[in-house]
């Protein structure tokens, strides 16, 4: 009793302890992060003086003075401003490039296919052969809505697969089938068996000692000439496959890093309690493994996706090429910069979605 008695009133006092102002919270926090110090004092006010003269003059170049996306070329000429009417004028252009104009449509939905697959995949439940076959139908219905040649869709040829449609069919789908073979290749690296260690050793660090501009050079124009006489191979399919192959090997050593962090004595008590070599790695070696590596996954990722645009040296047309197209028109050729903020900022969007879905995701995988 006298236990309970004397608890209560501080429990009593805990709850009626009065709120600090918002203020001496917010200098407080100031104070310690921003203010720490004569080097962060300076980088602070240095920080500040810098944005008070930037901020005005982008607000006034990218709102006040620009024309706005209603506005003509006419208006864009005289305006000291942004040009929006640009991408009205230009846009189909920047999204599918040299895509047969009475077709758009296809391209336009194959990537919002591509999106809602990558949205789906995010938030996924339902297991990793379930996964597979969500990318695997996205996949196809990218190939029947790009290539046509079903449904009664006219063929277009895969050349003129441009723009955005291009860059999330060639980065999405891609590094869905790399992952599950940069897996398997993290575990062939550390084989007991000779042969299959010397194979995954020599593709991964092949891979990695190439730039991904020559290992795409080589798979579009010297790939074919290797081929046997009558097989033919289309770019698309050559480049598909490089990707494949060359984010792969760097998914092997971001898995191999997880696995090199691995407690071994796991795996001896799982064998210890009966379980299979396989049913230990699938139970209890890769769902640990992966989620030591889930970060630098996320890097390579995220890099990936970017690098999708370099497919523009083998003469295909990524998003920053179809900007280019679009100023080709004499008349409009003076506002690239505009097509370029646009697409700069469409890269960051989905770059910090994916960054901080993984990253709430390995905050719940995380041991508690």
């Amino acid at each position: 009793m006298s236990d309970a008695s004397s608890s209560a009133p501080l429990v009593a006092n805990a709850s009626a302890r009065p709120r600090r102002p918002r203020r001496v919270v917010v200098w407080e926090w100031a104070r310690a992060n921003l203010f720490d110090g004569v080097v962060n004092s300076l980088l602070t006010l240095a920080t500040v003086a810098f944005l008070l003269w930037f901020v005005p003059i982008a607000l006034r170049w990218l709102v006040v003075d620009a024309v706005g996306i209603g506005g003509d070329v006419a208006a864009c000429k005289t305006a000291e401003g942004a040009c929006w009417a640009f991408l009205r004028v230009k846009g189909d252009v920047i999204l599918t490039g040299t895509y047969p104009f009475d077709e758009r449509w296809r391209a336009q939905a194959a990537a919002v296919v591509t999106l809602v697959t990558v949205a789906v995949a995010l938030f996924w439940r339902g297991g990793f052969l379930g996964l597979m076959g969500l990318f695997l139908a996205g996949c196809l219905a990218n190939l029947a809505l790009l290539s046509g040649g079903v449904l009664g869709l006219a063929p277009v040829d895969a050349t003129r697969w441009n723009g955005l449609p291009l860059v999330l069919f060639l980065s999405v789908f891609t590094m869905a089938a790399a992952l599950p073979i940069g897996v398997a290749l993290a575990l062939a690296r550390k084989s007991q068996a000779v042969v299959v260690r010397m194979v995954a050793i020599a593709w991964i660090e092949t891979i990695r000692g190439i730039p991904m501009v020559a290992v795409l050079f080589a798979g579009v124009f010297i790939l074919p000439l290797l081929m046997p006489p009558g097989w033919y191979t289309s770019s698309m399919i050559s480049i598909f496959v490089v990707l494949i192959v060359f984010h792969a090997a760097y998914f092997a050593e971001d898995v191999r890093s997880g696995l090199d962090d691995f407690d071994k004595g796991q795996i001896e008590a799982a064998y210890a309690i009966g379980l299979t070599h396989w049913r230990t790695l699938r139970l209890v070696v890769l769902p640990q493994a992966l989620r030591t590596a889930l970060p630098a996954l996320t890097n390579s990722i995220i890099g990936g996706y970017k690098d999708t645009s370099l497919v523009a040296i083998v003469g295909m047309f990524d998003l920053m090429a179809t900007s280019r197209l679009a100023t080709a028109d004499v008349e409009w050729q003076a506002y690239s910069l505009e097509a370029n903020i646009v697409v700069g900022i469409f890269y960051l969007v989905t770059c910090v979605a994916v960054s901080e879905r993984f990253r709430r995701l390995a905050r719940v995988a995380s041991p508690k």
